[in-house]
């Protein structure tokens, strides 16, 4: 491949998941006690709310995680 041929590559999800990472982090760490919560509405036990609670926390804390090791990465590994 000739060098007028090559194209820096972009990376959109990356770029994607750096600017909004966060916003979907918080979303998808709150659908653990979103459910809890249905499911004690449907007849379930109050223990399920605690349950949902803590698999939000682990949920969000691992998802925040990732979003900043992507950063990381995308600051200096990735072309600009």
């Amino acid at each position: 491949m000739a060098s007028s041929e090559y194209k820096v590559p972009t990376y959109p999800m990356v770029g994607f998941l750096v600017k909004r990472g966060l916003i979907l982090a918080g979303v998808f760490g709150a659908l653990p006690l979103i459910a809890a919560l249905y499911l004690v509405l449907a007849g379930w036990g109050p223990l399920v709310v605690v349950a949902g609670l803590l698999a939000s926390v682990v949920t969000t804390g691992l998802l925040v995680s990732y979003v900043e090791v992507l950063r990381i990465i995308a600051d200096t590994l990735m072309p600009k």
